[in-house]
């Protein structure tokens, strides 16, 4: 059980700069759960805090093997499969993905802190549909070009077009008489996309950044309205290049690095495999399985399969020695510490996705959006907080 490294209360000054011998033993108490837990008491503000305090456990009421769910949702298992391996209720499953997802944010922000500036990104959307396939929507995702790694993941979706038949159209009028998808939604997802990798690019005077997309409509009004673009562009400090979808999808691709990422996801996440069954329900629960999966690409995988002495993709170029101590230090308290963001920017897109503000289309749309929001507990309202 870990052992609290910072009082849980925000008034204290140990809150965000805690002394040494800030807390002090104060008992124990017994769970069905999770056995015996140790209390402690601060030695400033008297407040009570204890070894759940800080655990990725707190106020489950069942201790779930996190780390097999995560390897068995990498490996193309739905959350129902996972649910009947390890003896356990879907709900149970859904409410650990929930938790995975906020940690693997986390984890995400404090990699970003350690990255170094890249000076080529590649951005895409991966096209997959959430609720049913009348709700298509694009997971967007920004990519480093040098190590593959998945620096920032949005949603969107949108209106479904293309040919039906006369029963789908008709089946998809009613569905928009009684819920329509909010105007601009996919123009948010991307422009989050376009105004966060300013952060990421190295913008200085030896040359141009390069970011890579292909011929996308939207992604050619966002860059033409862009003032940010067209200062670095006139002082040649970045470059936008379109790439047509359809080029053979070879290394030489300029867009290859998202392309292998969309690849991956297709091959590791049940529910974006094509003609699959284990559709997404919700919105939000999508970003956090992506999340989870881009943390154990970023962080877990290796590099290329041929060459694993290469190390990880996070590894590759854009992490210093005291990065990749971070990042290990992480990787080991991943399933048991809830991961601490203070005094890590917390980029938009990464909020977003731990508060669950994204936009869902309604399961049992004949009623109306019922059973579908994905709760958002205080105590993740107060880690995230920490940053800053």
């Amino acid at each position: 059980m870990p052992i609290p490294t910072y009082c849980p209360n925000p008034a204290c000054h140990a809150h965000t700069n805690p002394p040494t011998r800030w807390l002090r033993p104060f008992g124990s108490y017994t769970t069905q759960a999770h056995g015996t837990i140790r209390r402690f008491r601060c030695r400033y503000c008297g407040t009570t805090c204890s070894t759940q305090t800080q655990s990725i456990h707190y106020a489950a009421k069942r201790h779930l093997p996190l780390r097999a769910i995560v390897d068995s949702l990498i490996e193309g298992a739905s959350q129902r499969e996972i649910a009947r391996r390890y003896h356990t209720s879907p709900m149970a499953i859904h409410n650990a993905i929930i938790r995975l997802g906020r940690q693997a944010i986390a984890a995400q922000t404090v990699l970003l802190a350690h990255l170094s500036p890249r000076t080529r990104v590649v951005f895409d959307g991966l096209r997959s549909f959430v609720t049913s396939q009348d709700y298509p929507c694009d997971l967007t995702t920004l990519v480093d070009a040098e190590g593959e790694t998945i620096l920032a993941i949005t949603h969107g979706v949108f209106r479904r077009g293309g040919r039906m038949t006369r029963l789908q159209r008709k089946r998809v009028m009613a569905k928009q008489e009684r819920w329509q998808i909010p105007h601009g939604t996919m123009t948010r997802s991307i422009s989050t996309i376009w105004n966060e990798l300013w952060s990421y690019l190295d913008q200085s005077l030896t040359g141009p950044a390069i970011i890579d997309t292909d011929r996308h409509r939207g992604y050619r009004r966002i860059v033409e309205r862009s003032p940010v673009y067209g200062h670095l562009r006139m002082t040649n400090r970045a470059e936008h290049r379109m790439t047509s979808s359809r080029a053979p999808r070879t290394a030489q691709n300029p867009l290859f690095p998202v392309n292998y990422v969309d690849r991956m996801i297709r091959h590791r996440l049940r529910e974006h495999t094509r003609e699959t069954i284990a559709f997404g329900r919700h919105s939000a629960m999508q970003l956090y399985r992506m999340w989870i999966f881009a943390w154990d690409m970023n962080a877990r995988r290796e590099w290329r399969v041929k060459h694993p002495e290469d190390g990880r993709h996070a590894e590759q170029g854009s992490l210093d020695e005291a990065g990749i101590a971070a990042i290990n230090g992480i990787s080991r308290q991943f399933f048991t510490r809830r991961i601490d963001v203070h005094g890590c920017v917390v980029q938009q897109s990464l909020e977003d996705a731990w508060r669950a503000v994204v936009v869902t289309p309604p399961i049992r749309w004949i009623i109306g959006q019922r059973g579908t929001t994905v709760r958002v507990p205080r105590y993740t309202e107060r880690d995230l907080a920490r940053a800053g």
